[in-house]
């Protein structure tokens, strides 16, 4: 299996992991074959990357901070109403501040 972004996808290439939304939900289950018209969807729902079936590539490295920034901007969607609330806030930070440390252990 092999990361790829969603703008080096190519018709008829399957996933090889389940597509998980920014609220949790499945958007493409695993073995779905990705056509045009899906392609264009993904784009439009602002995917960064996919998992796809076949050989690990270095493109995942490419993707990487594609990721690393949906990530951030998932947590800030996620917590955008509730920031005025300490705790939350406290919560929001040490979020960051784990995803920045994957990162950087990622990179």
């Amino acid at each position: 299996m092999k990361k790829i972004p969603v703008d080096k996808i190519e018709n008829g290439m399957v996933l090889s992991k389940p597509l998980i939304g920014a609220s949790g939900n499945v958007l493409l289950n695993e073995g779905v074959e990705l056509k045009t018209t899906m392609i264009s969807r993904l784009k439009n729902w602002d995917i960064p990357f996919v998992t796809v079936q076949g050989e690990e590539e270095k493109t995942a490295e490419a993707a990487a901070p594609l990721a690393q920034q949906f990530e951030t901007r998932q947590l800030d969607e996620v917590f955008s109403d509730v920031l005025t609330n300490p705790l939350m806030k406290i919560i929001y930070d040490a979020t960051l501040l784990h995803l920045r440390g994957k990162q950087a252990a990622d990179g």
